[in-house]
């Protein structure tokens, strides 16, 4: 987390001074910024493409328990709380359509 907030931020501020006040080392931030994504996050992406692809061809209307039985469908398997973090994390959210509810009478 604090690595990140010094990428964001290192245009404005300099890296040696961040990672002093952060209580970080320079080596440890440079060595993370090197780091290649690790196999779960790559796996990750792929899940999240077939998400939004589902969630595209369902009209935003499905949710992440919908999503998995799809997802098991086409042979992917993973957990209906795995889909559901990426889905909140991404801010994939199904369209819910409300009762009508009479306010006159």
């Amino acid at each position: 987390m604090k690595y990140q907030f010094i990428t964001e931020q290192n245009l404005e501020f300099g890296v040696e001074r961040m990672c002093r006040v952060l209580g970080v080392s320079r080596s440890g931030y440079y060595s993370y910024h090197k780091r290649h994504q690790s196999k779960r996050e790559q796996e990750n992406e792929l899940l999240l493409e077939q998400i939004r692809k589902i969630h595209k061809k369902s009209r935003q209307t499905y949710g992440s328990p919908r999503i998995t039985d799809e997802l098991y469908d086409n042979n992917i398997r993973c957990s209906k709380n795995r889909v559901a973090r990426l889905m909140r994390k991404n801010g994939i959210m199904a369209k819910m359509n409300l009762k009508f509810k009479v306010t006159t009478l």
